[in-house]
């Protein structure tokens, strides 16, 4: 193989297996305002500095693999998703405060399943019960890391999670699969949903970040210093979807490369002959 296309095809290979054929990646972009902070151990959070602070934060979700779950009525799926790799990622930032779960699930083997374990509800009610049970969605994630220190482990734990529920609009539905087979509604729906009204049941929505800090040390034993909440009301919500690349965008991408190549080589070899005639 001419050694100039080796690069070339990595390159061209690497991007095509990024992208699953039945991949599709929904980021739930949120907005909030902070309603309440509770500090059960030191006081991580001020409790009355950041009250009323913009939150900002988003879930991103991975529905390329299956996520199993359970229809436990005609209108709510949910999943504790702990058997396979995590599908979700997330943040939230409030103050000149940003956390990121980012985790990659820690395998318990006794279990066969990942910790910490992720979480999925959505509703499908607005035409349900006379319209009292509202379309929504509630989302969970968790992330730890454990640092080594000389006398022993510190393990940080976060828990962020955000729900909304609408009793006017009808935006989400489940499909056959999802109401014969339990199968995972469609949660890369378009979602653009807005409280405009805080003090009406309607449309409500809100969420929390829990960071928990345990210190185990071989002198002192098992400490909790940190055991600290974030709670907040939610304002908006929306979507974006990623997906896989259409077939068209596949074929210009590659004679792109092709040709990207082919006058990169010209050029090398231009320059190689003029070299040899000096």
């Amino acid at each position: 193989m001419n050694i100039f296309y080796r690069p070339l095809l990595s390159s061209i290979a690497f991007i095509f297996a990024s992208f699953s054929v039945n991949s599709a990646i929904v980021t739930y972009n949120f907005n909030g305002l902070v309603s309440e902070i509770e500090n059960s151990a030191q006081e991580f959070f001020d409790p009355f500095g950041l009250l009323g602070e913009q939150v900002t934060g988003s879930f991103t979700l991975d529905t390329s693999a299956p996520i199993r779950g359970r229809l436990e009525t005609s209108y709510y799926w949910w999943s504790v998703h702990d058997n396979e790799r995590p599908a979700l990622t997330s943040s939230i930032s409030f103050g000149d405060m940003l956390f990121k779960l980012n985790n990659e699930g820690v395998y318990i083997e006794e279990y066969d399943e990942y910790y910490p374990e992720e979480m999925l509800e959505m509703y499908d009610g607005p035409t349900f019960d006379d319209g009292h049970i509202g379309d929504g969605i509630s989302l969970k994630d968790y992330a730890r890391k454990t640092t080594l220190f000389s006398n022993g482990t510190l393990e940080r734990t976060l828990h962020l999670s955000f729900g909304f529920r609408d009793f006017i609009n009808d935006f989400l539905a489940f499909d056959e699969d999802t109401l014969l087979r339990d199968e995972m509604p469609d949660f890369t729906s378009p979602v653009s949903w807005f409280d405009n009204d805080l003090t009406s049941d309607s449309q409500s929505g809100g969420g929390s970040l829990r960071l928990i800090e345990r210190v185990d040390d071989l002198n002192t034993g098992v400490t909790y210093p940190v055991d600290s909440t974030v709670r907040f009301t939610l304002t908006s919500v929306e979507t974006v979807k990623v997906s896989s690349p259409t077939m068209n965008f596949s074929f210009y991408l590659l004679a792109g490369f092709l040709l990207f190549a082919k006058l990169r080589n010209r050029e090398f070899f231009n320059n190689f002959f003029e070299s040899q005639n000096q």
